[in-house]
Formats: C-alpha cells, sequence, structure tokens
C-alpha cells in the first residue's frame, strides 16, 4: 500500500498539496502531504491563519455544543461515575518513577492548594485552599500553612486528622526520592526554592525558602509533586503501618475501594474527607482500557460517560450520537516533544543540526492533519489553532506564549517554518554528510494517549522524506527501558525520543526549568549535565524564576522562548494536539465540564464536587 492510499483511509479524505510522500505504510504509515510552509505551492494558506465557515454553519454548531448547564440546585447524591484509564500504576507517589502513579493517587492523596476553578470557561490561574485552609507568609521566604481543621484520614486509619506531621513526613521523603524533588526541595538542587519543611503544631505546617520565588505556590498545587500521605505509609514497622506500593489510606474525596491490574480502579466516596457533604457520586469505575476504538465503542454502549474521540472523529460521532453532550475543551498547557540524544558522537550536539531537523517538520500539515482543522471547520466547529513554541500554546490566555511564526519571536521564526533548502544548507554547514542514519524511539503503549504512535510515525516520515535522515524505529516498553534509559537518563540515549511532557499547569515555570535547565529534573539537553551545558539558556531559566514583578517576569520568559527558537535544544510538537478537542457527555453526568479548572488533568477533582448522576436523563 502507498503511503497515500494509507493516509486517505486514515483521515477519510485527500489532501491537494504539494507533494505526496512516498514509501510504504509499514515503513512508516504516517504522512502523504507535506504542505505549503515555507516550501512549498505559492499562494497556499497556512491553517492556521484559515478562515472559518459561514455564519450560519457555526450558529449550527453552537446550537449543538454544551452550553454548561448548572444543574446544582437539582443535584441529589448517589450513583457510580465511569470513565476509563489506559494503564497500571504503582500506588506510592511519593517514590514512583512514573506521573502516572500521581495521576491515580491524587484521587486519594491530598496536595496542600489547588487550582481555581473557572465558572464555564477555563480558570486564568490562581491557586485556593484545598488541605491547607489558609496561609500566611510573614516573609518573603517563609510561607505558613493552617490545615483543614476537620480533614481526617479514612476509616482503615481509624479517622485520625491529618496533621502537621503527615505533611513533614509526605515532604521529607519527597525531598529524598520524589521524582520531581529537584525542582522543589533545595536538598536536592542549589536551585530549588525549599530548604525544609517544620510542624509548628499539630495543625500548622512552616515551608522555608532559599529564595523568593514567584511559581512556588503553583508548583505546591501541582499532583506532581508534593501529595500529602499519612505518616503510617512508612511501612508495616510503625504503628498501623501499611505497604505504600499495594495499599493506601485516603485523605481526599475517594477511597481506592478496589485496583486489579490490567483491569480498573473502582473509588468509592470517601466519608472522612473535609467536604464530603458536597461529594454527590456515591463512587468512580474505572476499567483499564487501552485502545481507542474500546473506548470508543464503550461510550457509544453507554458503558463510560464521557470520551474525548480523536479529532476526525468528531463530526461522524455527533451525527450518529445527537443525543450526547459536545462540550469543547481548554486549550491543555503541556507541549509534546522530539528529545535529541547528546551522547557525545551525537550530531545533534550542534544547533544546527537541531534547527534543520525541526526546518523538516511540516506544521501545517501536521496540524490538519491531526486536528482535522479543514473539516471541523468548514463544518463550523470553532476550532481554535495555534502552534506551540518551546512553551505550549495553551500559555496564550495568560500571556507568556510566543508565537512562533509572528515578528515577536524574531530570528528564531525560522526554525518553526518547513524549509527543506534550508535545512540542507545549515547541515551542509555543520560538515555533516547525508543521510543522518541513527534511531527514532517511541512507546508502543497507550499512556499518552492511543493515536500517540501514528503521531510519532508522522514524524519519522517527516525527518525521512527528502533523504536528510535515515531512522531505524524502535519501541522501547514504557517502565522498564523508555523511562529509565530516555525519559530520566539526561541525554544520554541514541538517537531522537519522540516523547510526552508534563502539564505543569500552574505557572510556566515548572516546565521550563525542568524540561530545559541542565540540572531540571526531566531535561533533555544536557548530556550528564556537563559538556553541552547552554549557560544562557539555564541564566534565563534561572533569573526568571527569582523575578517577582510579574511583567519583567514574562518578559524574561518571553525572552527564553526567543532565544531557545534559534538553538531548537528540542522540536515541539506543532500544537498541543489533545489541547483543542472535543468531549462527548451523555446527559445524565450532571455539571460536567461547568467548573473548569486550569487544566484539563485536575478538572477531574474539582468535578468531584460538582458532579452528579441525573437519573431522570439516564437511558443507559
Amino acid at each position: 500500500m502507498q503511503r497515500s492510499e494509507y493516509w486517505d483511509q486514515q483521515r477519510g479524505r485527500r489532501f491537494s498539496r504539494r507533494r505526496v510522500l512516498q514509501g510504504t505504510a509499514a515503513a512508516s504509515a504516517a504522512m502523504a502531504i507535506s504542505a505549503a510552509c515555507g516550501g512549498g505551492d505559492s499562494g497556499e494558506q497556512s491553517v492556521v491563519d484559515a478562515p472559518t465557515a459561514s455564519a450560519s454553519k457555526q450558529a449550527e454548531v453552537k446550537s449543538f455544543l454544551y452550553q454548561r448547564e448548572d444543574t446544582s440546585a437539582k443535584a441529589v447524591k448517589g450513583g457510580t461515575y465511569t470513565t476509563y484509564y489506559v494503564g497500571d500504576v504503582t500506588l506510592d507517589p511519593l517514590s514512583a518513577t512514573s506521573y502516572s502513579s500521581n495521576y491515580q493517587t491524587a484521587y486519594i492523596y491530598p496536595t496542600l492548594l489547588r487550582y481555581k476553578d473557572g465558572f464555564r470557561v477555563a480558570s486564568t490561574g490562581g491557586v485556593e485552599a484545598n488541605l491547607a485552609a489558609s496561609w500566611e507568609q510573614p516573609d518573603a521566604t517563609t510561607i505558613n500553612f493552617k490545615l483543614q481543621p476537620k480533614a481526617a484520614w479514612d476509616p482503615k486509619l481509624n479517622g485520625r486528622p491529618i496533621d502537621a506531621d503527615d505533611v513533614v513526613f509526605s515532604w521529607n521523603k519527597y525531598a529524598a526520592k520524589g521524582q520531581t524533588r529537584i525542582d522543589l526541595a533545595n536538598v536536592a538542587s542549589k536551585l530549588a526554592p525549599i530548604t525544609g519543611v517544620t510542624a509548628i503544631d499539630k495543625s500548622t505546617v512552616q515551608f522555608k525558602l532559599a529564595f523568593p520565588m514567584a511559581a512556588v505556590m503553583g508548583q505546591l498545587a501541582y499532583d506532581r509533586n508534593l501529595l500529602v500521605m499519612p505518616r503510617e505509609s512508612e511501612g508495616p514497622s510503625v504503628p498501623n503501618g501499611f505497604n505504600p506500593v499495594t495499599e493506601t489510606r485516603s485523605g481526599g474525596p475517594w477511597i481506592l475501594e478496589s485496583y486489579q491490574r490490567s483491569v480498573g480502579y473502582t473509588f468509592k466516596r470517601n466519608p472522612n474527607y473535609w467536604n464530603a457533604d458536597k461529594v454527590m457520586l456515591d463512587g468512580i469505575d474505572m476499567p483499564i482500557i487501552t485502545e481507542t476504538a474500546v473506548a470508543d465503542a464503550q461510550f457509544r454502549a453507554k458503558k463510560i460517560w464521557g470520551y474525548t474521540p480523536p479529532l476526525k472523529d468528531v463530526i461522524g460521532m455527533h451525527k450518529n450520537l445527537p443525543d450526547a453532550w459536545v462540550d469543547q475543551n481548554s486549550l491543555l498547557k503541556n507541549c509534546y516533544q522530539l528529545d535529541f540524544g547528546m551522547q557525545p558522537d551525537s550530531p545533534f550536539r550542534d544547533p544546527r543540526v537541531r534547527v534543520a531537523a525541526s526546518m523538516l517538520i511540516d506544521r501545517d500539515a501536521y496540524v490538519d492533519t491531526w486536528q482535522n482543522v479543514t473539516a471541523l471547520r468548514a463544518a463550523g466547529y470553532p476550532l481554535e489553532v495555534k502552534l506551540n513554541s518551546h512553551l505550549s500554546s495553551g500559555w496564550a490566555a495568560a500571556g507568556y506564549w510566543v508565537d512562533p511564526r509572528s515578528a515577536e519571536m524574531g530570528e528564531g521564526a525560522k526554525s518553526f517554518t518547513y524549509n527543506v533548502a534550508e535545512a540542507k544548507k545549515l547541515l551542509a554547514a555543520a560538515g555533516i554528510t547525508t543521510p543522518i542514519e541513527t534511531e527514532i524511539a517511541w512507546i508502543p503503549e497507550a499512556y499518552y494517549g492511543t493515536d500517540f504512535p501514528k503521531w510519532a510515525e508522522t514524524f519519522k516520515g517527516f525527518l525521512e522524506a527528502d533523504g536528510l535522515f535515515k531512522l531505524k524505529q524502535v519501541n522501547p516498553p514504557y517502565a522498564t527501558e523508555y523511562l529509565p534509559k530516555y525519559y530520566w537518563n539526561k541525554a544520554d540515549f541514541k538517537g531522537i525520543a519522540v516523547a510526552a511532557t508534563t502539564d505543569y499547569p500552574g505557572d510556566p515555570d515548572g516546565h521550563i526549568f525542568a524540561y530545559y535547565h541542565s540540572k531540571g529534573s526531566r531535561q533533555k539537553v544536557a548530556f550528564k549535565g556537563t559538556d553541552t551545558i547552554d549557560a544562557k539558556s539555564d541564566k534565563m531559566i534561572e533569573d526568571q524564576r527569582r523575578e517577582m514583578d510579574p511583567q519583567k517576569r514574562m518578559q524574561m520568559i518571553k525572552d527564553w522562548q526567543k532565544y531557545v527558537a534559534t538553538t531548537m535544544p528540542t522540536i515541539p510538537f506543532p500544537s498541543t494536539t489533545t489541547g483543542t478537542s472535543f468531549t462527548f457527555y451523555w446527559p445524565w453526568a450532571g455539571n460536567s465540564g461547568v467548573h473548569r479548572a486550569w487544566d484539563t488533568e485536575s478538572q477531574r477533582f474539582s468535578q468531584a464536587e460538582h458532579l452528579w448522576f441525573d437519573k431522570s436523563k439516564y437511558t443507559g
């Protein structure tokens, strides 16, 4: 099968573009097109800037889009919400090597703070009380948190109060073992802000900082950082102790009632949660579903209550399921990326090679295909498209993002432009003999979504299309090879890794420091943190995290984006594909999407206190 035939079958339509990438679907079943941006037919228009549908089409779509009606006044208790997750996890988030653990256990272990909700629209940022009922900052390097007076652990710990000693225990374990400890714990990195946590009394805990840091409150609201666990999770050697890898004790809205590997998770309402009276549902059933087709079928069969289909399926799904609510989601703030291995013999140590690789990425083709832009806009869907810089376009509303194709981006805008001729010049100037023969790796499992391997194949196709790269596909298993050898290995791998990144919703510093500073917890830009360090980028990152003036700091983050656009330490995915999306809900999922969090991930916690089962609309 020719790649063009494969692509037409995958997308359900034929593109009129400059050329079709040739080859077999097996070799790179990814791209049938190469768009016009910076090297295609003159006169073609970027899908990012393309016009939307007629006013009548837009009005038609607006009439059936979910209006996010607040039905709290008639909510009644009872019912079990059914959703799904994509895989298994370890249950100890303070020592796990994968964020998947935090994603699941944040249903039961609380953060001190949480992100503020928006009502019917996405939040614009800020934090609010969670386990910490209030806080004060007597000086720039001290934060005192007062815990919720009604906070208690679940009945397995006899409902004892959650106290300051639990927070201190959790912080000490996080600082010693947490996967993101380098970002926050000064004992793990002198660039991290928090030097220590102490109990002032049973209900008050004090955080001391090495330096003032604008983003620290947002970081403490982030469930990938400090989750508070009971000190009994130290193990069976302490009174009422338990093994946190296989057991849990809840201090949040839900108790993990059961977990069967490869089968699923069952949560029930925690009667000891401090806001238990506000939680309307009895529980959450969460089967493990790893295939899009299975999730699609389960939603159609009304076995799960909400589903976000691939954008190519949105129009057809609405036609087939006219009774389902269609809710347009907000842009996510994560930004998937292509990471470069920086081993001593790697050609990617030269920034010219990295920029050349970026110039082979046809961003318009990618966006139009994977986000189904042309078809959705023609049908009247209000699809917003923004290209990512090294900061996700999801940060546009908050003012931090620089449009990679704008005049504001300056010289770096060229790096985001499809331009094969310029890429060849850069490789020649770097003394590179083409094709560059190396590896390209991505995980085969569905931890990053079932379309992720197809996205990765698309990038392989782009890079190989003009003969400048010859890439051997490698598919390391997620837990045993990808995490230790690629994700956490400080650029010590061969070739290119197609990778997901963490969302870091509270403040852009989280993503910037973790991924782009040479001492960041997730960095892929400095080989073993030594001989490939970009000192200029490091200093720009350090300076912005210490700047307390919001406007000055925003400009510093913009200046950093403009600088790294000229060096391309990673290649950001063209657009946050899973950000501009549509979720379908069955109408009995009362208040779905009404209370909208700062990011899509943490929205599941804000909804815990608002979702309810509307039996009057149930047809399952």
